[in-house]
């Protein structure tokens, strides 16, 4: 596995995660239930990650979600 990106927040990430998916890109939505943390936990720590299964994918991945974000 290989962490492709980290987002603001788990609307974001999945958001970006569901536009992944449908290009075929095969990835894993980390830290989606840590947000409760914050507070205890360093706050950069409990962000949701977008994670790529297949580390083939990357140069796609990134191109695609360097589209999203522009």
């Amino acid at each position: 596995m290989l962490r492709l990106t980290q987002a603001p927040n788990l609307a974001i990430a999945t958001l970006w995660a569901d536009c992944l998916e449908r290009e075929g890109v095969v990835i894993s939505v980390q830290r989606t239930f840590l947000a409760g943390g914050i507070g205890d936990l360093p706050p950069d720590q409990c962000l949701p990650e977008i994670w790529l299964l297949e580390p083939n994918q990357e140069a796609r991945a990134r191109e695609l979600l360097h589209a999203l974000q522009n």
